[in-house]
């Protein structure tokens, strides 16, 4: 297989078929044993009717949820096929992972484990308070109301 280097410009973006079945973009570069894949974004593919038939929206989002990570390192025997992106895609793939970065810099800052004991506590207070000893209950913890059948 041919090597694939740096691209030459930062839109020279492409795509990769995975063993897997998934399809993820980005800036790639290959080696004798490696893919490297940086900004990945995962390229679905969602079917939905419309009332002139099916038809196919392609979104895009992060490859591996829940990291901070850039750049990843795939073995080549994991990869079927890299392609080229075209301008349309190249594009999109650009809108989307700009957003995703402002977002990311507009974050909340992650719960402490302090933040989620505290809240947990103020959950078991509301729940003790909502849940009186004198009052029915039904099985998932709402109150019944007591009917009476007038003949």
């Amino acid at each position: 297989m041919e090597t694939i280097n740096e691209p030459n410009h930062p839109t020279d973006y492409r795509i990769a078929k995975l063993m897997d079945g998934s399809l993820v973009m980005g800036t790639i570069s290959v080696d004798e044993q490696h893919m490297r894949i940086e900004n990945p974004l995962e390229l679905t593919t969602i079917p939905r009717m419309t009332e002139f038939g099916l038809k196919e929206d392609t979104t895009l989002s992060k490859w591996i949820p829940f990291t901070s990570d850039k750049e990843f390192v795939v073995t080549k025997d994991k990869v079927v096929v890299i392609s080229l992106a075209t301008v349309e895609l190249a594009h999109f793939y650009e809108v989307v992972l700009n957003k995703m970065q402002v977002d990311a810099k507009n974050a909340r800052p992650p719960l402490t484990p302090e933040d989620i004991d505290r809240i947990l506590d103020i959950a078991e207070e509301m729940d003790s308070e909502f849940m009186r000893d004198d009052e029915p209950h039904d099985m998932i913890g709402g109150h019944t109301i007591e009917s009476k059948t007038v003949h």
